[in-house]
């Protein structure tokens, strides 16, 4: 984990302009029926591993006061003009201390699978169970194991006048991991410029994570599938609340 922020800055161009096109629509339609519901207007939310932004945007937006929190710079960097209105900060989400308590917080698209130990998703819970005001909400959605298997079926490419971008996923089922393999052809001053990266991903069981939940605190701990809420195209992605 030591240098997982410098890969994601890496990936943050990417991310940002490919990725991040129709998920947060998706994911702000789950949080309305997960959460918002049960928020005062203007309620003070933390949005965990917040990426580049885009969701934590959109809240902004609907009138909620926003913080996001992420590692990596360069995502942060995209956040911040993604959503101008909204605070961020860069903080390792296993170890950060902001000062103040919010009423909910978020961690979404599948950013708990980018944790690669149960030692790693137990701290981060430990942070959010202590930043949260009593009888705060906790909501994070994971990938499932039907998501992790089809992995490949998410393949993705996009062919682009100055630039090329690949991202290819392959599952592990004994180490339960995700490995995804991007490479990227960049057009500089007339030459083709290659990178390549890699990001993973581990799949945790649900039974697992509600464990650790209630062992970080939380109480009143639950999850419930995509397509139960009827999230398109997420209906295999796992939604979990969990209250302080």
């Amino acid at each position: 984990m030591a240098d997982i922020y410098t890969e994601y800055d890496c990936f943050a161009y990417f991310y940002n302009k490919y990725w991040t096109i129709n998920a947060p629509l998706y994911l702000e339609k789950a949080l309305d029926i997960l959460l918002l519901e049960k928020l005062e207007e203007k309620a003070h939310i933390l949005d965990v591993c917040c990426g580049t932004g885009n969701v934590a945007g959109l809240l902004s937006e609907r009138g909620y006061n926003m913080t996001g929190l992420d590692g990596s710079k360069l995502m942060l960097d995209y956040a911040k003009e993604n959503a101008p209105a909204v605070e961020f900060v860069q903080a390792d989400a296993r170890d950060f201390n902001l000062g103040r308590k919010f009423q909910a917080i978020t961690c979404l698209f599948d950013s708990i699978n980018h944790l690669l130990s149960k030692d790693d998703v137990l701290l981060v819970f430990k942070n959010i169970y202590e930043h949260l005001e009593e009888n705060g909400i906790f909501v994070f959605d994971t990938n499932s194991l039907s998501s992790s298997e089809d992995v490949d079926l998410s393949d993705f490419s996009a062919v682009e006048e100055q630039e090329v971008f690949i991202s290819q996923g392959s599952y592990n089922s004994i180490e339960k991991l995700t490995t995804y393999f991007l490479t990227a052809f960049v057009k500089e001053n007339n030459k083709w410029e290659r990178y390549d990266n890699k990001i993973y991903e581990r799949y945790y069981e649900e039974e697992l994570l509600i464990s650790i939940l209630k062992k970080a605190g939380f109480r009143n701990t639950a999850y419930t599938y995509g397509a139960d809420i009827e999230i398109e195209p997420f209906e295999d992605r796992v939604f979990f609340t969990a209250w302080k």
